[in-house]
């Protein structure tokens, strides 16, 4: 199937902007919760290890081919999407073990200190786990592009949990006590976007996800990202 056909098939442009909403929602919390963070970090003594700003860097990067994936779809140029989905791919690939490896780096350095939490491990091994089934399931749904997108955009949201949680800890400031505070300040974020996502394709679909039985799947043929 030519790009051209592929347009011809893409959802409907309000729905396609709900994808650009999703995005920069992320990228919002992201600026401000690392933003906020960022005098400290850049403070501290001993300087951190360059496997943390290696992480940040290639981070940022998927981020960016993610937000150019949504701005091709967006104004219509397939090709390109679909030439550029491969490093997207390649750089979710490296995103994993450097994440993982980033983390236990950084929980090492802390060992003896007042703020060391190796708890927070657990939510790093988790939080990869759930970027790397999404991708898996990104790239296995890429010829049905109504999966193939929301798998894509529920992997960025899954590793944004980071960027909600210090925006809220250093912004607002606020804890509730008990097991639920804790959650509340590393996942509300994420709980809100996918209560809205879920609200949005209801709303708009009358069903979750628009390839369910019942309506034709979008895209299909497509062989490629």
């Amino acid at each position: 199937m030519t790009a051209s056909q592929v347009l011809k098939q893409l959802p409907t442009r309000t729905d396609r902007t709900a994808y650009v909403v999703w995005m920069s929602i992320i990228w919002a919390a992201t600026l401000a919760g690392f933003g906020l963070d960022f005098t400290r970090y850049l403070h501290e003594a001993p300087p951190p290890p360059a496997i943390l700003h290696l992480h940040g860097a290639v981070y940022v990067i998927w981020l960016i081919l993610v937000s150019m994936q949504i701005f091709l779809v967006q104004v219509g140029n397939i090709r390109f999407h679909m030439r550029l989905g491969w490093a997207t791919a390649i750089v979710s690939a490296a995103m994993v073990p450097l994440g993982l490896v980033a983390a236990l780096v950084d929980q090492s350095r802390q060992v003896g200190h007042a703020d060391y939490a190796p708890q927070f491990l657990a939510l790093e091994f988790e939080e990869m786990f759930a970027f790397s089934t999404f991708i898996i399931a990104g790239l296995l749904t890429r010829r049905n592009l109504a999966e193939h997108k929301r798998w894509m955009i529920l992997s960025a949201v899954a590793i944004s949990d980071a960027g909600f949680a210090r925006a809220w800890q250093i912004g607002i400031k606020h804890t509730f006590p008990g097991p639920f505070g804790w959650w509340f300040q590393y996942f509300w974020g994420i709980t809100l976007m996918l209560l809205a996502m879920l609200a949005w394709d209801w709303f708009r679909h009358k069903r979750v996800l628009r390839s369910l039985p019942g309506e034709r799947p979008c895209c299909g043929a497509v062989k490629s990202w």
